[in-house]
Parts: structure tokens; C-alpha cells; sequence
């Protein structure tokens, strides 16, 4: 006796994907598909006899329809700045973004992209700093001229209450680290609300993943970026401070290694201050965003282990994840 069992997350074959989305486009014949990355969504290399695309299909019940739609115009008044160099969305043949897919699980939307100019830059210097930081400065300039996207709102609820909530069940085990996590989140959100306000002025239209992981560079070390699948509202000092995670993550906090990260650091919010200034408590607040964003990227685990496997998801895990927040926090005495 067979039994027919929902399906929470199918990989929809490249044979089907260049016979039923790719010949909506109007791209060459000749045309290969590859997949390439399962992350949030899943990745497709599509590769023409000129040019190289990236498909996007995106995760069942991740994002609604109108949130795709917003991170399309976003893009595409993005796009107008030529001082930004950006992965864009491509039309089909019917002058629409997004095609529907009845996948196993549900309905998914797919949607094609330019590839980002250069590759990948994980090596950084002065320069290169400089120039991420100006590049999201730009960003933020630029979409401030929008009126309100629907979108998520990237604030304390999204970063530590909601990520609380999906990792309390793993920490069954182990209740005095998910008590620590608690009692930190609170200490760390009573520090933002003390530092930032709502105010437009620095809460905005945010990237929300804006490090080296998603922005190629050109030979002149301009910045391509690409991936804005976590763009949401948000205070401009999280933004920035995805940077300074990046410089750190999942390093032990060595004092010795501090003087060049800072030098990176302070070249990146050189550039970005060329473009748009910010104040003392932005860039206090920035610090203290690097361990909420590590409570919720640890959020982000909870919510797709199902997907992707929760083999990983046990104490040792969350001690090391936790050990790094403390440090963080002790060394860069962020709180009282």
C-alpha cells in the first residue's frame, strides 16, 4: 500500500525550467540551465551563448507576490542611478517579471536576472571599503526618493522576537542558553530604542544583506550588487552593519586582528558618509547590531532546518554561535 505525503520543498528540474519558464524570455536557443544554490530560494545558472542570467524560484510561502513585485520596482528605480551597478530583473515576451509555478508544495514564483558585473571579491582593502560603503550609501539615498513599498519591516520584532520564538523548541536541552539569548535580546533592544528612532531619517529601505557574499566587483573595483531578497525598512545602522558582521563571521574576537578590521571599517563608513552622513549613535547602534543579527540569522536556521536538514541543530551548534555574542558584547563593551 503506497501513501501520498506532502511535500515541504521540491527542486524543480532544469529540463522543465528551459522548456516552461525560459521560452517565456526572449533569450538565444541555444541555452543551458544549471542549479546551482539552495539557500533562502533556489538558484539557477542560465547560460546563453553571450550572456549569463540567474533564475530565481522562490521559496513556497517565503515571500508574497506583491513583496516580489516591490524588490522588482526597488530594482528597477535603482537601476536608473548609473553610479550603482545592479543585478536586474528581465522581462518576459508578455512585459511581466514573475511567473507562477504549481510546484508540489504549493505555488512558487520564479523570476530571471542579469548577472552582476565582475565576480566575486572576498580579499578586501581601503579601496574596496570605500566603495561598498559608497555603494550603499547610494542605495539608501536613491530609494528614499520611492514612495512606501510593501514590504517587511526589518525592526526589533524581525530581528529578536520572531527569532526567539522558531528557536525555543531546539533548546529543550539546553534552557539556559535560550534564557541567555532572551535576556540578551532584551538588554541589546533596550540599547537600539535608546540610540535610534523611527524617524526618516535614518529608517529606510534597507538591503538587508549587504556584505562581500553578494556583490561582485569589476576591475576597478566597483561594486556589483546583487540579491536583495531580504530588502525590507529598517534603520540604515543595521545595514551597515551587515559589513561588519561580514568582517568577523565566524571568527574567534582577536584583539590583534582588531586594527585592520577596524581600518576596514572605518574606509567603508568613510564611504558611505561621502554619500550620506551619519550620527554618533548610528554608528554606536551599528555595533550593537552585529549580535542581534547573529540571534537572527540563528532565527533564519530554525525556520528552514526543514528544509534544508536540522542535523546541525544541536548544542554545540548554539554554544559556539553563543560564545561569539559574548565576546562580542565583552569586548566591545556595548553594554552597561
Amino acid at each position: 500500500m503506497s501513501v501520498k505525503l506532502p511535500v515541504l520543498k521540491s527542486i524543480l528540474s532544469c529540463d522543465g525550467i528551459i522548456e516552461k519558464i525560459l521560452t517565456l524570455y526572449d533569450l538565444d536557443i541555444d541555452i543551458s540551465c544549471r542549479f546551482i544554490r539552495q539557500g533562502l530560494n533556489d538558484t539557477y545558472k542560465i547560460d546563453t551563448k553571450d550572456i549569463v542570467y540567474y533564475l530565481r524560484i522562490y521559496r513556497y510561502n517565503w515571500r508574497t507576490k506583491e513583496d516580489i513585485k516591490s524588490e522588482i520596482k526597488l530594482l528597477n528605480h535603482l537601476s536608473k542611478n548609473k553610479q550603482i551597478n545592479l543585478s536586474t530583473p528581465i522581462k518576459k515576451k508578455d512585459g511581466n517579471y514573475i511567473s507562477n509555478i504549481e510546484a508540489p508544495e504549493g505555488e512558487r514564483y520564479a523570476v530571471l536576472f542579469s548577472s552582476a558585473v565582475g565576480n566575486p571579491s572576498y580579499s578586501l582593502n581601503a579601496k574596496k571599503c570605500s566603495n561598498l560603503g559608497r555603494t550603499l550609501g547610494i542605495i539608501h539615498s536613491e530609494s528614499d526618493k520611492l514612495k512606501k513599498l510593501d514590504r517587511l519591516n526589518i525592526d526589533l520584532e524581525h530581528l529578536l522576537d520572531d527569532p526567539l520564538k522558531r528557536l525555543k523548541p531546539y533548546f529543550k536541552n539546553n534552557i539556559e542558553d535560550f534564557h541567555y539569548l532572551e535576556n540578551i535580546a532584551i538588554k541589546l533592544s533596550e540599547r537600539i530604542n535608546k540610540l535610534l528612532t523611527k524617524d526618516k531619517s535614518v529608517f529606510g529601505i534597507c538591503h538587508g544583506d549587504f556584505h562581500p557574499g553578494n556583490i561582485f566587483m569589476d576591475e576597478k573595483d566597483k561594486p556589483s550588487v546583487f540579491d536583495f531578497d531580504c530588502f525590507g525598512y529598517g534603520w540604515r545602522a543595521y545595514d551597515i552593519s551587515v559589513f561588519l558582521w561580514h568582517l568577523w563571521v565566524f571568527k574567534e574576537i582577536d584583539p590583534k586582528q582588531k586594527r585592520a578590521k577596524s581600518r576596514l571599517w572605518n574606509s567603508f563608513l568613510k564611504g558611505y558618509q561621502e554619500i550620506k552622513p551619519l550620527s554618533k549613535d548610528e554608528i554606536k547602534a551599528a555595533v550593537i547590531f552585529v549580535p542581534i543579527r547573529y540571534i537572527w540569522l540563528l532565527g533564519i536556521h530554525a525556520n528552514s532546518c526543514n528544509v534544508w536538514g536540522a542535523s546541525y541543530m544541536e548544542s554545540a551548534f548554539f554554544k559556539r554561535w553563543i560564545k561569539f555574542i559574548k565576546s562580542w558584547i565583552e569586548h566591545y563593551k556595548i553594554l552597561p
